[in-house]
């Protein structure tokens, strides 16, 4: 038997982006769980349909902000784009 030297190494073939998009879905998703958790509550205290929206909107770039400006910068260690 010979030695195939076509070996799958994940590093090397799977592209790079899809981690970081998969990392961005992932945070949209909570962001928009935190959202509209949070939705519920503006709307029992009797806001305008629209203002909750802004709310919701607002929540929701809150929690991107934290997790990209604070939590993957400093508590990760790991720049955003630094093997692409």
């Amino acid at each position: 038997m010979g030695v195939h030297n076509n070996a799958h190494v994940p590093k090397e073939s799977f592209p790079g982006f899809l981690w970081y998009a998969i990392e961005f879905f992932i945070v949209l998703g909570v962001a928009i769980g935190v959202a509209i958790t949070s939705a519920d509550y503006f709307t029992r205290m009797k806001f305008d349909e629209s203002m909750v929206n802004w709310f919701f909107w607002g929540i929701v770039g809150v929690v991107f902000l934290v997790y990209y400006l604070i939590v993957r910068p400093l508590i990760l260690r790991k720049p955003i784009f630094a093997n692409i």
